[in-house]
Formats: C-alpha cells, structure tokens, sequence
C-alpha cells in the first residue's frame, strides 16, 4: 500500500514538473516571436518627428501592412510591440499564437499574437513583426493604434531630444553626436524579453537592484515597496488613498499600497553618476522602473547592441520634485461620469477635504459632462496652478481652489 501511494506521488510530481516545463517552454517560445523582425535602413541616421499623448508618453506616426496613412503608435521601452483591439481589425492581421503579459501593476494577462508583415516609421522600415493584441480602456487613447516596443526597438539605437521632440535613430552609436558632459549608463537586455535594465542603488553601502527603462511609464520612477524595506530606508513617504496606477492588461485585481517617496540620493552602478531628491512612487504589487518623467531632464539615447544609455542632461542641475494638487481623476465609462480616482496624504487637495470617489462637475468652469470634455480639458497647453473644481458628494455640491504644491515642504 505504502510503495502504491510512493509510486502515484512520484507520478503527481513528474508530471506536474513536465507541464511546468512545458509551459515555461511555450512562454519562451512565443516571447521569442515578439523579438523577430527585420530592419530595412538605407541612411546612416534618421530623423522622426513626435508628439505628446495628453498622459504625456512619445507619440510617433506609424503605416501599418503599407497604408497610405501613418497612425498614432506609443514609443515604449518597456513592453512588446502591441496593437489595440479597437484598431487591429482595420488591418486583417493573421492569429500568430498567444503570449502571456505583465503590466507595470503586477497583474499578469493573456494576449493573442498578431502577424505584421510590414511597418514603417518615417523612413524607417521593419518587416516580419509580431504584435500582441489587447484591449486598451486608458482615458483619452481610443485615437492610439498601440505601442512600437523593444521587439522593434531593439534594432536601432534611439537617441531622443525631448525639448525639439525629434527622435534620431541609427545602426551604429558612433554615428550619432553627443555633448562633452554626456553620461554613460551601462544596461543589461533582457535575452527573452528584451527589456533594457538599469541597475540603481539608494546608498553606497547597499546592494544595487535592477530597473527597466520604461518610456512608456509616465512617471519618474516606480519602486518595489519590499526594496523600500529591505534596505531599511528612512524616508519621507505620502500614501495615496485610491488607486493611482494602472497599467496592460487591466487594473490588477490584488491590493496595493500606493504612496509618493522622496528619494534623499540614487546612484548609477558602475559609474559615478548620481542623482538628488528624486520623487518617486512606491507599491507593494508594481515593478521597479525608471519612466519619462526622469528622461525628460535629458536628451536621452538607448542603444541595445552596445548596452549603454547615454544621458546629456538639460540644466546643470536636475530638479525632480513636482508640484502638485494631490489628486487623480479618471472617466468612468460605464457610469458616464468624471470621479476623484486619488488622494495624496497631505497634499493640497486633501488638506482642502476634496472627497474619494466624488463626481466632478466642471474643471475651471468648463462642463464635464462626458469623456470628450475630459479629453478636452487635459489637452490643453497650460492651466493656472490653481485648478478651480466643482464636485459632487454625497448629493452635496461643493466648489474649491487646489493649488499646486511641494508635498514634501
């Protein structure tokens, strides 16, 4: 009896090792689909022309299987190549099999693979891609056609000038130019994913832990929260009641402890380079990445076949900490309404008591009665520090003033 129930244990195990296997096997195979391609180059260098998304990620214009018309695609380094559902159709893109996802939330997702033979992007062309297709519910995007990632990335070496907004591209690093105070940072790629990494540390006498330069995070930096913790970091910390974050493939369903870090110092391994006061968020489920928010101080320049990025900083100085109301809002569809999404502690908008989850009414006397007015408002130029908001709570109907503000004075 005892050798009967060994033997039906040993075969449990065996094959529960050999489904892991295999399906560790399928997961590194379809990844390896999103690395294929091919570049078509026939210049040394080239320039492409980009825009800002109102969330503030690089916008480039992107023709698709030959079109006549070149579409709205995100520039990220930090994910796949992925079209969106609402726009795949247009283009009778072949199944290509399916890849699981990790989204800068944590959560893991299942997407299809989508054959694309051919893209190109000013003069530059690619052929014999793949691109996951996913749904993509961010406010203000059902205009973006998806996201050009690392699996086409990974073929050029990308130098972007965010104050021009002019991105130059090229085979060979040594074909582009770079100012006599530009800073070398060596990154690791990924072999599966070709993510590129950076690897930082918060004090010269800790371990230094690797993060992904993401263009395609809109902020300055996102932290693990047990890294926080590990290196027993005393810092100044704002908890953010709601929900701040969200990332592919949906909201992640676990909970997280969301808060804005002041950063006192980050280091470069391997070089001397260091940066200041560096404002942060950090959660409990998200990933360790460093976002647009923090490139945006440089002309910036990713190069995956020399595993360097090269930072020519804008000022002498970089000052990372942002002024802010303390507050999110996000277009609810399904209810038709404009809620309070986020609340930083202590900032200016909780010091005022504006309320989680209240429907806003107008923003500096503009109606926002759909997402369209929402979309309006958030692509404007410039607005007054103060932002003039009228909401909704509880059937009471309040108007206030939040300023802008310093939240770690």
């Amino acid at each position: 009896m005892i050798k009967k129930i060994a033997l039906i244990f040993v075969v449990v195990f065996v094959s529960l090792l050999l489904i892991a296997g295999i399906g560790l096997w399928y997961i590194v195979k379809q990844q390896e689909k999103l690395k294929q391609g091919e570049l078509i180059l026939e210049k040394t260098v080239v320039t492409i022309p980009f825009d800002y998304s109102t969330s503030g990620h690089i916008i480039i214009n992107v023709s698709v299987e030959g079109s006549k018309e070149a579409y709205p695609f995100i520039l990220d380094s930090g994910a796949s190549n992925f079209i969106f559902k609402n726009h795949s159709d247009e283009f009778d893109l072949k199944n290509n099999g399916s890849s699981i996802g990790l989204g800068a939330t944590g959560n893991f997702f299942m997407a299809k693979v989508k054959k694309v033979d051919k893209i190109q992007i000013g003069e530059v062309k690619f052929k014999g891609l793949n691109f996951k297709e996913i749904d993509f519910g961010f406010n203000c995007s059902d205009h973006i056609y998806g996201l050009i990632g690392n699996g086409t990335m990974r073929h050029l070496n990308w130098q972007i000038d965010f104050e021009q907004k002019e991105i130059t591209v090229s085979k060979n690093l040594k074909d582009l130019k770079f100012a006599e105070n530009a800073i070398e940072i060596p990154l690791r790629i990924n072999k599966t994913s070709s993510h590129p990494y950076a690897y930082l540390k918060f004090s010269g006498r800790k371990k230094s832990k690797k993060f992904i330069v993401d263009l395609g995070n809109s902020g300055t930096m996102s932290v693990k929260e047990k890294d926080i913790l590990k290196d027993s970091l005393q810092i100044k910390r704002r908890k953010v009641y709601g929900k701040m974050s969200e990332g592919l493939g949906g909201e992640s369903k676990k909970k997280d402890d969301e808060s804005i870090i002041l950063l006192d110092t980050v280091l470069f391994n391997n070089t001397t380079y260091k940066v200041q006061k560096l404002q942060a968020k950090s959660s409990s489920n998200g990933m360790n990445l460093l976002g647009l928010g923090f490139f945006k101080k440089y002309k910036t320049t990713i190069s995956w076949s020399d595993k360097k990025m090269i930072l020519e900083p804008y000022d002498s100085i970089q000052n990372f900490i942002q002024k802010s109301r303390g507050f999110g809002m996000k277009y609810k569809k399904e209810e038709d309404k404009l809620i309070i999404k986020s609340i930083v502690e202590k900032s200016a908008a909780s010091k005022l008591e504006l309320p989680l989850n209240a429907e806003v009414i107008t923003l500096n006397g503009k109606d926002m009665l759909s997402e369209n007015d929402f979309c309006t408002y958030r692509n404007l130029k410039s607005t007054p520090d103060t932002l003039k908001i009228k909401f909704k709570h509880n059937s009471n109907v309040k108007e206030i003033a939040i300023p802008k503000e310093d939240l770690f004075k």
